[in-house]
């Protein structure tokens, strides 16, 4: 499987498939951070209207959302609810990041100020005039902000060698930093658990790289290594095991090219009937991204027949990619993929 469809399959198993959930490790980069936390502008109308589902008309201009009020990659679901304590606060639980995380995985189909209008607005229906609400915003404004300061990270705080190990742990120790920054409190429940988990798989990978032991003593450590964590951090692992495998049946359908119809009929069984439906919309969407990518990447290749300058190419592969690419991110997305082809082509 491609990079890809390989995250797009993570992200419907992490945020349709196996629910709301503390999503992405570190060395999976977090969903393509480098495309996503992409500066992007924008006005969202005052009076587009939020899906039915979170109590709105189901009317809207904004751009990237459809009738529902919603952009494709959320059409069809409903948002979390968020939770409150015993006495109407906002409850300091990783369900609160879920809520939140449900909305990022479109933000490739939203500008900031749309993304920050569709979160604004399911707060006001859940929460309207409670202290919750102001609660619920304030948080938001803190996780954007955490992501605006990874993406000022060397490669949005990610690692492409997941065996550097070094360089595993200097980016989950600058990932809590920033989280503690700029999260405060709320750090600990979004990401706490999350960075248990990383720390003891890096810890995990250091024993099964250590040359110096047996395959007895690899054994043992791990299995010490296990028993120190708690037991919902143990429970935990079985979560993610149950989320590996969600990953791997999308993995096997989506490599197998089949229709809509069988693609959705196999994953109904064991990921239910509204996972399986993101899963084929996603798949659609993406086909249908890559169709006018493959139309864009014929008027290139006339641009680059041309002999023109380095400067003056770029400049008129950077106004077809605009025309073609007009919803925030894809642009990036299109040029990721010209800079793949290019160096393939060098090789």
């Amino acid at each position: 499987m491609t990079g890809r469809k390989r995250g797009i399959a993570r992200r419907v198993a992490l945020y349709g498939v196996a629910g709301v959930v503390v999503a992405g490790a570190v060395w999976y980069g977090v969903g393509d951070r480098k495309t996503r936390d992409a500066g992007m502008s924008g006005v969202a109308p005052a009076g587009a209207a939020l899906s039915a589902s979170v109590g709105g008309t189901p009317t809207s201009t904004v751009p990237g959302v459809g009738a529902s009020g919603l952009p494709p990659t959320l059409a069809g679901s409903t948002a979390p609810r968020l939770p409150l304590d015993a006495h109407g606060h906002l409850a300091k639980v990783v369900a609160v990041r879920g809520f939140f995380d449900y909305f990022l995985t479109a933000r490739n189909q939203l500008r900031p100020v749309e993304l920050d209008a569709l979160v604004e607005r399911t707060i006001a229906a859940q929460l309207d005039g409670t202290v919750a609400q102001r609660e619920a915003l304030e948080v938001w404004k803190r996780y954007r902000a955490y992501f605006a300061e990874l993406a000022k990270l060397p490669n949005g705080g990610t690692v492409d060698n997941k065996l550097d190990l070094p360089a595993l742990q200097l980016v989950l120790d600058q990932r809590a930093t920033i989280a503690s920054r700029t999260l405060g409190d709320w750090s600990e429940p979004f990401f706490g658990a999350e960075q248990k988990l990383q720390r003891y798989d890096l810890a995990r990978l250091k024993i099964i790289r250590d040359r110096s032991l047996t395959e007895d003593q690899k054994a043992a450590g791990l299995a010490a290594l296990e028993q120190q964590l708690p037991a919902d951090q143990r429970a935990g692992l079985e979560q993610q095991k149950a989320h590996d495998d969600a990953i791997a049946q999308i993995d096997k359908v989506w490599q197998s090219n089949a229709t809509p119809a069988e693609m959705r009929a196999q994953l109904v069984q064991t990921l239910g009937p509204e996972a399986a439906e993101r899963v084929v919309k996603m798949r659609q969407a993406d086909n249908a991204w890559h169709a006018k990518y493959n139309e864009y990447a014929v008027q290139r290749a006339q641009i680059d027949a041309q002999n023109l300058s380095t400067q003056d190419r770029d400049a008129q592969v950077a106004q077809l990619r605009q025309r073609y690419f007009t919803e925030p991110g894809d642009a990036l997305r299109a040029a990721s993929l010209d800079r793949d082809s290019a160096s393939t082509h060098t090789q």
